[in-house]
């Protein structure tokens, strides 16, 4: 408990910059004084702007840019149509735009769609290569200046190494990780989350705490790691249920934004392993399925067999879980825990409910090994073919 008095001791309008791999400033109505301040230090004078279709207008965030880049003189054009689950063929779209415009510094402004599919443009464009390069291994060179405005409380990509792209033609989806991926400057502001809809509200929290659970149980964990991971849950208990009756609630995004952040940070550190691993692979044979919803579906079950095989890696439990003893025997609490949570944010954690069956198994099985066998390695204890399968058929 000592964590979460000391993060509560933190003002919700307290603003700080974080000196990460990347400066992150992170503040309620702080986008337009932290850009302000970024541009002078970058001395650009032609930006490319990378948004989706309608968060970066409905929250704001695009006029409020707009209007800093006009005020110190700054040319800069528009994309707009970068969608949720990114792929391959609109960041090539969008790497073409950059290379006929020739931007200084690019901004990303969204989720983490936006601001994965800016890190492997400014990666390619600096690099001369084409994002198909990336996507098959080849590491970039470098990037151009890149920042990102984040819209969300769920990716945590302002903070990491990573972005996440789908080759739409065979339906994999990858998790790209690269030094030149993180962001040159990221900000992270509150008021710009106040438009979420009421599900991405759920879903991108959702998101946040998987990171927590993975990172803080994976082979590559650390006491660094579970305790960021023990104080991003502790806020995401506390504030979603807050943000998701009242989206208007600033207190309750802020500290969900804070959550985020740190679980970034969790995965920067220690990556995800398994729910990841297989949510990939669903969202990539159905890009329309919003990542932290096949989460929320698939992530009670599949951690609650793991902790089945090694239930003194899941520690943390202890913190939400009253009398919890980390015996095999109690996978079913775990499981229990997470699908109430998942429920509550009208969740049915079954494949059904995400227009999925029997027959799609073999499919999600097939894609998970060729798009994260890499995540499935640093599960803590062994995860074969067979038991995905058999985890996903009690799924349906």
């Amino acid at each position: 408990m000592l964590i979460e008095k000391n993060a509560a001791s933190l003002k919700m309008n307290e603003s700080f910059t974080l000196r990460y791999r990347n400066d992150i400033y992170f503040g309620s109505n702080i986008l337009e004084d932290s850009l302000r301040e970024v541009m002078k230090v970058l001395k650009c004078r032609r930006v490319l702007i990378i948004t989706g279709k309608k968060s970066a207008k409905i929250s704001g965030a695009l006029d409020r840019t707009v209007k800093v880049l006009q005020e110190l003189n700054i040319d800069y054009e528009h994309v707009d149509y970068v969608l949720p689950n990114p792929s391959l063929s609109i960041a090539e779209q969008v790497l073409d735009r950059c290379i006929s415009y020739k931007p200084e510094t690019i901004i990303a402004i969204g989720g983490g769609s936006v601001i994965d599919t800016a890190k492997v443009v400014s990666a390619a464009y600096f690099s001369n290569m084409r994002i198909i390069d990336i996507f098959r291994g080849e590491q970039p060179k470098g990037k151009i200046p890149l920042v990102a405005v984040n819209l969300t409380h769920g990716s945590g990509t302002e903070a990491d190494r990573y972005a996440v792209i789908t080759d739409e033609s065979t339906r994999i989806k990858k998790g790209l990780a690269s030094e030149v991926f993180y962001p040159t400057y990221s900000i992270d502001d509150p008021t710009l989350t106040l438009t979420l809809p009421r599900n991405q509200t759920a879903y991108t929290s959702i998101d946040a705490l998987y990171h927590c659970i993975e990172s803080s149980s994976s082979i590559m964990s650390s006491p660094f790691t579970r305790v960021l991971a023990v104080d991003s849950m502790f806020k995401i208990f506390e504030y979603l249920p807050r943000a998701y009756i009242d989206g208007s609630d600033l207190e309750a995004r802020y500290w969900l934004l804070y959550a985020s952040l740190l679980g970034g940070i969790c995965i920067d550190n220690s990556r995800t392993h398994i729910v990841h691993a297989v949510e990939h692979a669903i969202s990539g044979l159905r890009p329309d399925i919003p990542h932290g919803l096949g989460l929320a579906v698939i992530g009670p079950r599949l951690i609650g067999y793991v902790y089945s095989k090694v239930p003194d890696k899941f520690l943390i439990f202890r913190e939400f879980i009253p009398d919890l003893k980390l015996r095999s025997d109690e996978h079913r609490r775990v499981e229990f825990f997470l699908k109430y949570v998942s429920e509550q944010y009208g969740v049915e954690p079954r494949l059904s409910s995400l227009g999925l069956g029997k027959d799609d198994i073999k499919q999600i099985v097939r894609l998970t090994i060729e798009s994260s066998s890499h995540l499935l390695a640093l599960c803590p204890c062994k995860i074969t073919e067979e038991d995905i399968e058999k985890i996903l058929f009690e799924l349906v």
